[in-house]
């Protein structure tokens, strides 16, 4: 191999190292939610602190071999006004979406302007008892 190979071969290499390093630095600064880093939950719906719509649908994904026992929509930030909509969830199976869509007729038709806290209770099903709280707010404009 001759001396200007070597140079390109070495440049490419370190090219490449850097693109890594970078790819790293720049992947943490967007770290995941804290909700997706509960066991069993793989994506949340608003996401924390997005700006909704009032007939925004409310979801939460969930591994396979967990259910939900408990979901909750609050008009505030807190949680402090808890309206159970479980009841009243849409199930995707095979993908386990836990949804509610306010409408009319349900225990919510819209959500509340300004904030809104979700808290949803999840089980493992393998683990009777082994319970999980999942908590979020977002913001209806």
């Amino acid at each position: 191999m001759g001396r200007k190979q070597q140079l390109i071969f070495t440049a490419l290499l370190v090219a490449g190292v850097g693109m890594f390093i970078i790819a790293g630095l720049i992947g943490r600064t967007n770290p995941p939610d804290e909700a997706t880093r509960i066991r069993g939950v793989e994506a949340i719906d608003p996401e924390r602190f997005d700006e909704v719509l009032q007939q925004n649908r409310v979801a939460i994904d969930l591994e396979p071999g967990f259910v939900v026992r408990s979901f909750t929509v609050s008009p505030d930030a807190g949680c402090s006004a808890p309206v159970e909509v479980v009841d009243f969830t849409r199930i995707t199976d095979g993908l386990n979406i836990w949804v509610y869509q306010p409408d009319e007729g349900k225990p919510i038709s819209q959500l509340a302007p300004d904030d809104n806290c979700v808290r949803v209770v999840i089980e493992d099903i393998q683990r009777p008892g082994d319970t999980a709280e999942v908590e979020w707010t977002f913001t209806v404009n």
